[in-house]
């Protein structure tokens, strides 16, 4: 796992997107003085917080000296280069770092969480995050399962033990709006979860009943692509190059990018400067921001010293690789979008919700709508049942199940999965 803060890879960000400076910058000088208030000092749990957008975050927590900062992920290899990055910096860390290898949530977690002090600030990133996961009925279940079961249930670990008194944050994406993927209608109830959670009188679980204090103080943070984050199409040109493979990319897709330090920025004015039951987005522009998939592959392959050879044809892509990389070329496979989710323009803020200006100059809010907790408690135990085999649901089940909650669900299966592509 690559923490995607090299130069290299940040240089690669900076020359497609044409900003030499952070897009968010200007923000974090404006508002240093209420970051440095809200993280020094203060003890701060990250869940999913090695994988690359947590880890970035995290970079961007410890430059303002928290007394404490706690990771929970299950993947005990990326925990451990997270360290390695963190005790590796040019400067050493006064921070108490603690790591442990837990899924959020588990009740292992719940059971760790009893035996800390309260945490004043808590930031998730733990989730499924590809649209690929929606494939089949068994991968859906596992992406509800960790998106919105375990959710509810690691906020209502918060909320019993009193952790997250200063804000609790988790990151959406911008697939939540108008949501044409199940990955995305997934996220548009979270973030309608995160919200029940501080709505005095629900219950402590939707799933579980009980009860606790609300929440005081929620956000969340929608964005796009993040630049050669684990796992997206432009990590995988990396991989591609290491392993002798041809790249392959959209031809017809343009995204929004960020880079890595960018998103760890952005997930930090989200969880420090974001009003109460609001999503924060990015300001992009759709004429100037947005950025094509071949012009990230191009200007990867010059990070390398290398020049784009097009191909439609994948057989011949994969066997041209060394012919053409003798040439000072690398095969480049254009391809067409036409797989289920896919959504055909990129957009942070769906029709009817109400954008506010918070004093940021690269940032804007969405206001949270009023929840319908006796749906939403519907949907998610409706998932519970169908996740633990006691009643079966086929695909369709499901998508009718989310559009209680998420009406505005238009969801797009052409029968391709990106499973089947290069």
């Amino acid at each position: 796992m690559s923490l995607c803060l090299t130069p290299r890879i940040e240089a690669i960000a900076q020359e497609v997107t044409g900003r030499s400076t952070s897009l968010f910058a200007p923000d974090l000088a404006a508002r240093h003085a209420q970051l440095a208030r809200i993280v020094g000092g203060r003890r701060i749990l990250i869940t999913g917080g090695a994988g690359s957008i947590g880890a970035a975050t995290i970079m961007e927590l410890l430059r303002f000296q928290p007394a404490a900062l706690a990771v929970l992920d299950p993947s005990e290899n990326n925990l451990v280069e997270l360290m390695r990055s963190i005790r590796s910096l040019d400067q050493a860390v006064s921070t108490e770092v603690l790591i442990e290898p837990l899924d959020y949530g588990s009740p292992l977690a719940a059971s760790w969480l009893a035996t800390q002090q309260p945490f004043s600030l808590v930031l998730s990133f733990a989730a499924l995050k590809h649209v690929r996961s929606e494939r089949d009925t068994f991968s859906l279940l596992r992406l509800l399962e960790v998106n919105l079961l375990k959710a509810d249930r690691f906020l209502a670990t918060l909320r019993r033990q009193g952790h997250g008194h200063d804000g609790v944050f988790f990151v959406s994406t911008d697939k939540a709006a108008n949501p044409v993927s199940l990955m995305g209608a997934s996220k548009r109830v979270m973030e309608l979860l995160l919200w029940a959670h501080a709505h005095t009188g629900a219950p402590a679980s939707l799933l579980d009943g009980g009860a606790a204090p609300a929440l005081p103080q929620v956000s969340a943070a929608r964005f796009a692509n993040v630049a050669f984050s684990d796992g997206s199409l432009p990590w995988g040109f990396l991989q591609r190059l290491e392993k002798h493979q041809p790249l392959a990319a959209p031809g017809d897709v343009r995204r929004y990018l960020l880079s890595p330090r960018e998103a760890g920025q952005l997930c930090l004015l989200a969880s420090c400067c974001c009003p109460h039951r609001h999503v924060m987005v990015p300001l992009l522009d759709p004429v100037d921001d947005l950025v094509s998939f071949t012009d990230i592959a191009v200007a990867t392959l010059k990070a390398f010293a290398l020049a784009p050879a097009w191909f439609e044809d994948a057989d011949k892509a994969r066997v041209s690789v060394a012919s053409e990389r003798a040439r000072g070329r690398y095969p480049v496979l254009v391809t067409t979008s036409d797989t289920s989710g896919e959504k055909e323009i990129e957009e942070f803020v769906a029709a009817g919700e109400q954008v506010r200006d918070v004093g940021l100059a690269a940032a804007r809010a969405v206001a949270g709508p009023e929840v319908a907790l006796e749906a939403l408690t519907t949907v998610l135990r409706g998932i519970a049942l169908a996740a633990g085999g006691t009643v079966p649901m086929a695909k369709g089940d499901l998508v009718d199940l989310l559009t209680r909650v998420v009406p505005e669900l238009a969801h797009k299966e052409t029968g391709t999965s990106l499973d089947g592509k290069m």
